[in-house]
């Protein structure tokens, strides 16, 4: 049963995931009062670079080739053991905790960095640039809030983390918990390329992730989006699951909970996509140099979780 469920859960974010980021493109332009693509564009974007030519950078290495493959896989894994739509543990759960699973996400970040620096190509290079000076600021706040959660469940297993969070209302309202989770909404959003710059253009003032595929074509860049896609999805599960709305998620094994979850962990994350979208459209995008302070915040935000804990005692 824990075999199917875990094929189950794989589909189910391989399948919807470039649909919640169709919805999301087509919920902003309507804030915007333009009609915008279809919620399924992204699926037949998926469709066309699939039949269309492999074309490489002339001075490329297999390196550049076998990434976007490399960084899917290891994306795919992760649905395997995070609680997408169980919060106990499937086949594989017991493989990783959220040090091992933040590990994998910093090892498939790697592979495409690689990959761009292999590119020769100098919109590559300026998006690896940007990338690896925010990574450098947003990866000790991920991993702060990984340790305060520890802090909070005893452990770093995710599966734990959701049981403590949905049982123990002392947790959940607490001061630290709170901290820790907006600071991962923060970091949240930075790695679903909306704030506190626009990411998901092409333009050369505000890209990042789309400087370092530039180069991709074909079914190369149609697995590095598709990955793109899951990575997302996974982050905005976890941040639903584990940090804000750990309510509902089955804690037993029970076929029937499991698929009504399914259906409403997807309206989860639609009430999450119209939050960012809202918030996306509110708020004036800042300069590139901007996102410093942001992410300065942010980490301003998990280091009192980690003062709120341990002056009080734990207490709130």
């Amino acid at each position: 049963m824990l075999v199917f469920l875990s094929v189950v859960q794989l589909l189910y974010v391989l399948l919807l995931s470039p649909l919640v980021f169709g919805i999301l493109s087509k919920i902003e332009e309507r804030i915007e009062s333009k009609k915008g693509p279809s919620i399924f564009q992204p699926y037949y974007d998926l469709y066309k670079l699939f039949r269309k030519e492999i074309i490489v950078p002339n001075h490329s290495s297999p390196i550049f080739h076998r990434a976007p493959y490399v960084s899917f896989a290891m994306y795919s894994l992760l649905t395997l053991v995070l609680p997408i739509i169980t919060a106990f543990p499937l086949q594989f759960g017991p493989t990783v905790d959220f040090i091992g699973g933040g590990l994998i996400f910093g090892a498939a970040a790697l592979v495409k960095k690689l990959a761009a620096l292999d590119s020769r190509s100098n919109y590559s290079h300026l998006g690896l640039s940007r990338a690896a000076s925010m990574g450098a600021l947003a990866e000790p706040i991920t991993v702060l809030i990984f340790i305060m959660l520890g802090v909070i469940s005893g452990t770093n297993n995710p599966y734990v983390i959701n049981n403590v969070l949905q049982s123990s209302s002392k947790w959940y309202l607490s001061l630290t918990h709170w901290f820790v989770a907006g600071a991962f909404f923060m970091v949240l959003v930075v790695e679903l390329g909306r704030l506190p710059i626009e990411r998901h253009s092409t333009a050369e003032l505000g890209m990042i992730d789309q400087g370092m595929s530039m180069e991709y074509s074909g079914m190369d860049l149609a697995f590095e989006k598709w990955g793109g896609y899951v990575k997302k999805f996974l982050l905005m599960s976890v941040f639903l699951n584990v940090y804000t709305m750990p309510f509902f998620v089955p804690m037993k094994l029970d076929l029937s909970s499991v698929f009504v979850y399914s259906g409403v962990h997807f309206l989860k994350l639609l009430g999450l996509v119209i939050g960012i979208a809202l918030f996306e459209e509110s708020i004036s995008k800042f300069r590139l140099f901007k996102n410093f302070d942001y992410l300065a915040f942010a980490f301003s935000l998990a280091f009192l979780s980690f003062l709120a804990f341990y002056t009080t005692v734990g207490r709130v």
